[in-house]
């Protein structure tokens, strides 16, 4: 089917989830919203969260895409599973493929969490996790660190992020759990350097990852992915107006072919 996919997020971060996109199946053409207007999403209540998200999925439908990948763990929280049933095209969180990821992994059934505040403070991992399996112990660690040195394009210094993450992280060196769940989709961009830090000893697992590899299956059976061996133009939405994203854009997913247009929702004014 030669529609869009839509992916939302609260910022940059979903452009993780865009690149395994675009290396797995280069043909499909990918619609992204970026809500720079409200982000980040993290100290938002809950009730807004849910708005925002809305209005961003709502967006992309009318924009005519066959599915959506909510790529902000902190939205996946808020608005998962009642938001799967209020649409007829097929929507994805992020949270659920991590929590499997992670099982999967595990040998101990004992995980670390690494996510943004409002995502721990949600719970939606434990409850995920534990809803699976209730034997597994989970530590959460909220690292906005992480997000600030992400966006500044700061750990494209190796000494820097090396500092970060050793810093944040040092507490939980010795820790026993075997698996790490990058709960944020700005972590993987990082990910060398927290398998670094913890000497590989211990599974790194991608939720947004994990998340595109469950939709392209489901999409592929449902006969939704593209056939077409064609060249794409991919077309960005900035909700607000977000200088930095474009630059940010092109460090993570260099040589693609897109197209950028600033937004702003009737509902936001």
């Amino acid at each position: 089917m030669n529609k869009p996919i839509g992916i939302m997020d609260s910022g940059v971060g979903g452009l993780t989830v865009m690149k395994e996109i675009i290396h797995a199946l280069p043909s499909e053409e990918v619609y992204y919203f970026a809500d720079s207007l409200h982000c980040p999403y993290g100290p938002k209540s809950q009730e807004d969260v849910k708005r925002y998200t809305a209005e961003a999925v709502e967006f992309l439908i009318n924009k005519g895409v066959k599915a959506v990948i909510i790529a902000c763990n902190t939205a996946t929280a808020a608005v998962m599973p009642e938001l799967r049933d209020e649409i007829d095209i097929p929507v994805y969180g992020v949270i659920n493929p991590g929590s499997l990821g992670a099982l999967r992994k595990s040998d101990n059934n004992e995980i670390l969490l690494l996510a943004t505040e409002g995502t721990i403070k949600s719970g939606a991992y434990e409850q995920g996790i534990l809803s699976f399996d209730q034997d597994v112990k989970i530590h959460n660690l909220a690292c906005p660190e992480f997000v600030t040195l992400i966006e500044s394009l700061d750990y494209e210094n190796p000494d820097i992020t090396r500092r970060t993450v050793a810093e944040k992280l040092a507490p939980y060196r010795e820790i026993k759990a075997d698996t790490v769940i990058l709960g944020c989709t700005h972590f993987p961009i990082i990910e060398k350097y927290i398998d670094e830090f913890f000497k590989g000893e211990k599974h790194i697992i991608d939720a947004g990852f994990e998340t595109v590899s469950v939709a392209l299956v489901q999409l592929h059976k449902k006969k939704l992915l593209t056939a077409d061996n064609k060249s794409t133009v991919h077309k960005i939405f900035i909700h607000g107006e977000n200088q930095r994203f474009e630059k940010v854009m092109n460090s993570w997913i260099p040589n693609i072919d897109y197209s950028i247009e600033n937004i702003l929702l009737q509902e936001s004014y």
